[in-house]
């Protein structure tokens, strides 16, 4: 089989590579044929050398799938399944955190992708401890949006609170930002307003106005605070995503939000430091909450999310090709001509 393997240390070093199918080496593992992976912000920093990983390795940790074989200390699913599966695998389930049951901020984690062969590639082997079923209601391709769809539920809704009458700024209008949009209006948001760039103009901006969004502000040609302010009488937001991982995002979010209002952290910044307006959150007294993978808790709320969404979620997804194309989608990601990239192992 071919597979997507970042091959060394260092920026770049990724190529395709011809690999022996995996094999299940406990009873409690599934074959999984890969039907569709998406491309994550993540694999552009391993990419870049600025998240840890260990090569070599077989990107990719967004996939659905269908079981092609299961050992025997399987219970609940078959070969025939189609499954997603969360990337929570190798905790140590030892530590406070395992203990507390978050394993997926365990230290000694190692996710599909970059800690263990990902799913770029045309199968995975994952024990069945985390994997669920994937509706008849959505196709694989909306399938392979769960393990985004369950960062931002984890995000908006555990820990963010979203609820009904909010009124919600999204910073970014990538992927995560326009799950968090989908998610802001499936909660109750009253408005939710997307932030973006020049570069968000020609594909992400009209992708938000599909999915709903009330208002959208390029943040290179207003002040968008400024005009999020106006719109809400002066008070600023309830809750304000921020999805961009930029420094300037995160400024915006902060000065968004409305006095006592709530922030939730979902962009992941490069290796770079970042001034935030300290002071100015002090003195709003806002609620601050990071947001680093999913919960085991969101995954069922996320594929709920897909299956009942009455919008056409397949606004979200600008690409479909093999993964010998990948250096033109990590190229079409980084210059934000593109949203949720899908590798689809079989595809024409």
């Amino acid at each position: 089989m071919k597979g997507l393997v970042k091959t060394a240390r260092g920026p770049g070093n990724i190529e395709v590579r011809e690999l022996p199918v995996p094999s299940i080496k406990n009873d409690d593992e599934v074959l999984i044929k890969i039907s569709a992976a998406g491309v994550c912000g993540t694999d552009i920093h391993i990419y870049r050398d600025e998240f840890p990983y260990w090569p070599p390795v077989v990107m990719g940790h967004e996939f659905s799938g269908v079981i092609e074989e299961a050992g025997p200390a399987v219970k609940g699913f078959k070969p025939g399944d189609r499954v997603v599966a969360e990337p929570h695998t190798h905790f140590c389930g030892s530590c406070y955190l395992c203990r507390a049951g978050h394993i997926q901020v365990c230290s000694e984690k190692r996710s599909p992708g970059w800690g263990m062969d990902g799913a770029f590639a045309d199968y995975l082997v994952m024990p069945s401890l985390f994997l669920h079923h994937i509706p008849g209601s959505i196709s694989d391709e909306i399938a392979a949006l769960t393990e985004p769809a369950a960062i931002v539920v984890t995000g908006l809704v555990e820990r963010g609170k979203a609820g009904v009458g909010d009124t919600v700024v999204i910073v970014g209008a990538g992927p995560i930002g326009l799950l968090s949009l989908v998610t802001a209006k499936a909660a109750g948001a009253k408005k939710v307003f997307v932030l973006g760039t020049d570069a968000d103009e020609a594909m992400r901006f009209p992708a938000a106005k599909a999915l709903g969004a009330n208002e959208i502000f390029n943040v290179t040609r207003v002040d968008a605070a400024d005009r999020i302010l106006e719109a809400t009488d002066g008070i600023g937001a309830d809750l304000v995503v921020e999805a961009s991982g930029a420094a300037e995002g995160i400024n915006t979010a902060a000065a968004a939000a409305k006095k006592m209002g709530r922030v939730t952290v979902l962009g992941l910044p490069g290796t770079e430091k970042i001034h935030v307006p300290w002071g100015n959150m002090v003195r709003k007294a806002l609620e601050v909450s990071f947001c680093f993978s999913s919960s085991v808790s969101s995954w069922e709320k996320a594929i709920s999310l897909l299956s009942s969404s009455p919008l056409d979620l397949n606004a979200l997804i600008s690409h479909r090709t093999k993964i010998d194309n990948w250096e033109q989608v990590f190229a079409d990601i980084e210059s934000g001509k593109a949203l949720k990239a899908l590798f689809i192992p079989r595809q024409g």
